[in-house]
């Protein structure tokens, strides 16, 4: 047997041994619900705009522990939004203690005691 008739005989043997789904032909069903695309609201764009112009000035770096949830979000930020995750995370930051400012004065007084 010449070299080309074996592997023919080869690669007849595997499609034999192949099982392969059968293309079922499904009948269509039209939807009765009209599929729209989802915009994102006029405040959350604000807000995302806010977020990508949000300066950071420092260099100083943090380690941080982020859980499953959290995480998800956060990888999904840069390519949906164009969001870089260092702003977001610095802004949340930023705004939790702007609009907590009892917790800054608590840390202030906290440190004066000790």
């Amino acid at each position: 047997m010449a070299n080309g008739d074996y592997i023919s005989k080869l690669v007849q043997g595997v499609r034999a041994d192949l099982v392969l789904p059968e293309n079922e032909v499904k009948p269509s069903v039209k939807s009765k619900r009209k599929v729209t695309a989802k915009t994102v609201s006029p405040g959350i764009q604000e807000l995302i705009e806010v977020i990508k112009n949000f300066e950071i000035n420092g260099d100083s770096k943090r380690l941080i522990r982020m859980d499953a949830r959290t995480e998800e979000v956060l990888k999904l930020l840069s390519p949906t939004f164009g969001v870089d995750v260092t702003s977001f995370v610095n802004f949340l930051c930023w705004d939790f203690l702007e609009n907590n400012p009892e917790l800054v004065n608590e840390i202030k007084q906290s440190i004066q005691k000790l």
